[in-house]
């Protein structure tokens, strides 16, 4: 037949005594926004929902659920004895059946089974109310926190108990309902504490996320009430929700105590005597430090939390400062140069990522090119001085005005498909010898080279030095650096022009034409608007670190969202350089319209039909337009998400990591700032 308490808890009941409850309850009804029970009321009945909807909510408004018909409210206070904790309230028309305290707990005292199952519900109840009022799982969906809540284990410990061990691994995280804990840290025979942690406060998670050995001993202080929470739940739910594994990582960072990643150069900075150079050698990265950000790094021994190092802060120099010191603390971090708590991820297969570089990324590298950049610089030492930069210039401006009586519009098409393979030997000779240009140099300068090689980038041929070492040396020094590919590309266009005018038919045309191709070579690499050499040359000459980042955020976030007029000469460069990278963009989109589809037909085999030929033609403009224009709308979106510099006071800068690459489809470059060569079995992470 049925009764209407045939849902939720009562279900553990006989149909016989469901139905006598039910007849000793009392029928009642409430209107739409009536109050069903009230905070602060006494736990003198509970309340069956059989038709309608309420909304719960703390004492202050804040929701924590709907619920629908069929329902039970109220049975926390009345099984705890303790006061309402929340306002229920009808969303539409209630009915229901009012439950008497007294003789609910008769039921319960009578049934056994009916308490346990009762129990149980509470227990759920309660910690699906607790997720929504507390912790860092509050703003997540109602759907998920009722999953999450179905899962939870109450657990208690008394003063004195070991929620858990340092050095242990564990898989549990406890969720703390009453109750408070201190984390101590033992350091020899003794214990240090670290924090003391209330209601709300999650323990266990750095473990569980990161997959390391616990970091600390958590004891309790008094006695606690808390919520145990397996770790692949707390995994499967940080992976869903990007805002609460920002909030978990921050509570991570806050318990987290930084050290030092391993022997790092410290050096001071050319032209700045208030500042020094952080160099990492084993991964070419540099940070500029002010003096008391090289103090912070120096503190990173892996006892100190963040608060300790703002405290330290703090008695070097009479500012309390915790911002300040938590920005510097994760500079350091995203730069390598510390450890920090990091959420374990699914690590890609490395097979399938060396068959990845493989294809997308072949390349011969030499991995510290220091060696071979010395030789070389012994070899040609006199042609990296001031008379052989004298030298250089004249012979490629002698050389060029010389072929001018002989120049003629040519192509490689033009010389048959053997003309395409010199094209491109040639092109290739010229980068090698642009980046072993960059290296010498570097190495004239006093510089160390890194890594160095030959290769494709997603099928583009590149060749590359990094020289970001000329970080520590002058400007000045730098700018030589950066001028002497370009120089090199100069040079040797004038030579092929002086072998132009010695030779004849074919061999004439193709030594004009790769001296030509040399020409446009420098002019590309001398653009500042294109990351290549006169972008470092502008970057150095300017002293801007990081001028096309800065540039971009300047206009695309801070004048999109207040638009002024540039305060400051240094405010108008960076909207002049904004702008001309954008008409660079559009210049270059209009001629990969224009002249590409001519180009392509100009190649296409003969057999190749009318109607298709254009529709590939056009289809390779339009295809060259969007790699220029849709990574510069990139860079212009990520700049307005880029995070505002650091806090005034400390001073940390990354250096831009100077990569010379010689791409030789940089004419079309289809990304104008910096490209990272990287294979991506070496992006994992980064």
């Amino acid at each position: 037949m049925g009764t209407e308490l045939d849902f939720g808890p009562f279900l553990a009941l006989s149909e016989d005594a469901r139905a006598a409850l039910a007849a000793r309850a009392r029928s009642v009804r409430a209107a739409r926004s009536e109050h069903v029970l009230r905070a602060g009321d006494e736990p003198d009945a509970a309340i069956a929902i059989l038709a309608g909807r309420v909304r719960v909510t703390d004492p202050d408004g804040t929701l924590l659920t709907t619920m629908a018909a069929p329902g039970l409210v109220g049975e926390l206070a009345v099984l705890e004895g303790r006061r309402r904790s929340a306002d229920v309230v009808a969303l539409e028309p209630l009915r229901a059946l009012r439950i008497d305290a007294e003789e609910l707990r008769a039921v319960v005292a009578a049934q056994p089974d009916f308490a346990r199952t009762l129990q149980a519900f509470a227990d759920a109840r309660r910690a699906n109310t607790f997720l929504r009022r507390h912790g860092p799982f509050a703003d997540l969906p109602s759907d998920e926190i009722e999953r999450l809540a179905a899962k939870l284990r109450p657990v208690r410990f008394r003063a004195g108990d070991e929620l858990v061990r340092q050095g242990e691994h564990g898989d549990d995280v406890f969720l703390l309902r009453e109750g408070e804990v201190d984390a101590v840290r033992r350091d020899g025979a003794t214990d240090r504490v670290l924090n003391h942690l209330g209601p709300g406060s999650l323990i266990g998670e750095i473990a569980v996320l990161t997959g390391s050995p616990r970091t600390a001993t958590v004891r309790a202080a008094t006695d606690v009430d808390a919520l145990v929470i397996p770790g692949e739940d707390v995994r499967a739910i940080v992976k869903r929700h990007r805002r609460l594994l920002d909030r978990v990582s921050s509570v991570m960072q806050a318990r987290h105590s930084p050290r030092r990643t391993g022997e790092h150069w410290v050096e001071p900075a050319p032209d700045d005597p208030s500042a020094v150079i952080l160099h990492d050698p084993g991964r070419a990265t540099y940070l500029r430090l002010d003096h008391q950000a090289l103090a912070i790094y120096r503190d990173l021994d892996g006892e100190r939390t963040v608060r300790d190092l703002a405290l330290r802060h703090f008695e070097r120099t009479g500012t309390l400062d915790p911002q300040a010191v938590l920005a510097t603390v994760a500079a350091l971090q995203v730069a390598g140069f510390a450890t920090a708590p990091r959420v374990a991820t699914d690590a890609p297969d490395g097979r399938v990522l060396r068959v990845v570089d493989a294809v997308v990324a072949p390349r011969m590298e030499m991995r510290d090119a220091d060696g071979a950049a010395t030789t070389l610089h012994r070899l040609a030492r006199p042609l990296f001085s001031r008379a052989g930069g004298i030298g250089a210039t004249v012979l490629g401006a002698v050389g060029l005005a010389s072929a001018i009586p002989i120049f003629r519009t040519a192509s490689p098409t033009d010389f048959g498909p053997g003309g395409i393979v010199v094209a491109f030997l040639g092109l290739l000779l010229a980068g090698i010898g642009h980046e072993a240009a960059h290296a010498v140099a570097a190495k004239a300068e006093g510089s160390r080279i890194g890594r160095a090689g030959i290769g494709l980038f997603w099928f583009t041929p590149v060749v590359y030095v990094d020289t970001s070492s000329t970080w520590a040396i002058p400007r000045s020094a730098r700018i030589r650096v950066n001028a002497a590919g370009p120089l090199f590309n100069f040079a040797l266009a004038g030579l092929l022009g002086l072998l132009a005018r010695l030779a004849e038919g074919t061999a004439q045309d193709v030594l004009v034409w790769l001296a030509l191709t040399n020409v446009l070579l420098v002019i590309f690499n001398l653009s500042p608007l294109l990351e290549f050499d006169g972008y470092y040359v502008l970057s150095d000459w300017t002293d801007t670190n990081g001028l096309r980042k800065k540039a971009m955020r300047f206009v695309f976030h801070d004048l999109a969202d207040r638009p002024r007029r540039p305060a400051s000469r240094a405010e108008g460069a960076l909207l002049v350089y904004t702008a001309g990278a954008v008409l660079y963009v559009i210049a270059m989109s209009i001629v990969s319209l224009a002249g590409v589809p001519r180009a392509v037909e100009a190649l296409l085999p003969s057999a190749v039909a009318g109607a298709a030929r254009s529709a590939v033609a056009v289809g390779a403009g339009v295809v060259l337009a969007a790699l220029l224009v849709l990574p510069f709308i990139t860079e212009a979106i990520d700049a307005r998400r880029r995070p505002a510099p650091a806090a005034e006071g400390l001073h940390v800068e990354p250096l831009e990591h100077r990569v010379s690459k010689s791409d030789l489809s940089a004419a079309f470059g289809v990304k104008t700032g910096t490209v990272d060569i990287r294979p991506p079995s070496e992006l994992r992470g980064a």
